[in-house]
């Protein structure tokens, strides 16, 4: 670890960062309800919009949304046919939580929905800020903090989304592995493959910490639990699919469906083959070009955080960005969700944020730059233009 320890004299204050930090989240929230109000005055929907509910924040339940919201009012459908698009492909963590918030405080499934995505986007900052503090220092905490806040795919770190509560367990789950509590954050990755797929890339990061740790805590004894918690999330959620519809697969088989009908198999072939990076957007800054030029900015960031970061870290990075270019990228979408589904490397905002520190007019600007991107990205994601 070769970054710089940089940390200003807070003068025995330990609780002022973290106010400095969740005020940095507050004023990109702030950018998001303006663009929020931007787009219901000026921006026309190019499609006919699904509403959750009257308000104008209620802008924010679009796209993948909408299924989750089915999930919570009618629960999981699935008719035996994946070239239909169903909802028993979301994962169930998320919508259950809402589901659960809705009985017992007399919610609406909406206002539950978009609760639970604030307060966990609100408590993901916080925890993301100790996990780098304690790493490399208050100053390169902050800036991490506010390059993913005003990132220009964070607006789903208030919509109705998944990414809010998986970011909170990611770096709960590396806040515990860093204290070398494995059943912990074996636990965590769990409950992170309940909520997306991102989850299960985890399950090797925590291996290769407790092979490193190995003279430390007993390598051998602890294998079979640490596995069985970091992915019982899946496998959990599989035998429900089964005893409910006789298929434990059919979250992935639906894929088919939200693909064009392209299956597993050949968008793997076609991502080996390299076919995505033909079919980038380089000439255009909307935000499928926007996708392109981050995907190529997240390797080169991997790159370069390679000696600079924990090897955890890098191992987590690396498996974030091969994961949807593996199952996704090879299909009719090509890169346009990159943005998104790295939204939750955190490891690339330090390096990035490492960077900006040693110019920081060029921090400020970047920062500016994405805040823009963010306001924009929000306008287009409530008409229901850009999925995220």
């Amino acid at each position: 670890m070769d970054m710089e320890m940089r940390c200003p004299n807070w003068k025995g204050h330990s609780w002022l960062p973290y106010c400095w930090a969740i005020l940095i989240f507050s004023c990109s929230r702030v950018v998001v309800a303006l663009g929020l109000v931007f787009s219901q005055k000026y921006v026309p929907s190019s499609i006919e919009r699904w509403s959750a509910g009257p308000l104008w924040y209620h802008q924010l339940l679009q796209w993948d949304s909408e299924w989750y919201f089915k999930i919570v009012t009618e629960g999981y459908r699935y008719n035996g046919d994946p070239t239909i698009q169903q909802n028993i492909v979301f994962y169930p963590l998320y919508p259950m939580l809402a589901r659960g918030l809705v009985t017992f405080s007399g919610l609406t499934p909406a206002d539950a929905l978009l609760l639970i995505s604030n307060l966990a986007g609100l408590f993901a900052i916080g925890v993301l800020f100790k996990l780098v503090r304690e790493e490399f220092g208050d100053q390169l905490a902050l800036a991490t903090t506010a390059l993913l806040s005003f990132f220009p795919a964070s607006v789903l770190l208030s919509a109705g989304y998944t990414e809010p509560l998986a970011l909170l367990l990611i770096v709960s789950f590396f806040l515990a592995l860093k204290r070398k509590c494995y059943l912990l954050a074996a636990l965590l990755a769990g409950l992170v493959i309940s909520d997306r797929s991102t989850g299960i890339v985890l399950l090797p990061v925590l291996l290769w910490e407790m092979w490193l740790n190995r003279d430390q805590r007993p390598f051998l004894p602890a294998l079979l639990p640490c596995i069985l918690l970091a992915t019982s999330g899946i496998w959990l959620f599989m035998i429900y699919l089964w005893s409910s519809f006789g298929t434990p697969f059919a979250f992935s088989d639906g894929q088919v469906a939200f693909h064009q009908g392209t299956t597993l198999a050949t968008r793997l072939v076609a991502a080996l083959k390299f076919e995505p990076f033909t079919r980038m957007i380089l000439n255009d800054w909307n935000p499928w070009g926007q996708a392109s030029w981050f995907t190529l900015l997240f390797v080169v960031l991997i790159v370069v955080g390679w000696s600079r970061l924990p090897s955890t870290w890098t191992l987590f990075a690396m498996g974030v960005l091969l994961l949807p270019y593996l199952t996704l990228s090879g299909g009719p979408a090509g890169f346009v969700s990159m943005s998104r589904f790295n939204l939750l490397s955190f490891p690339l905002f330090v390096v990035l944020a490492d960077l900006g520190l040693r110019a920081k007019w060029l921090l400020a600007g970047v920062i500016g730059l994405f805040g823009a991107s963010l306001f924009m990205n929000t306008a287009l994601f409530a008409r229901r233009i850009w999925i995220g």
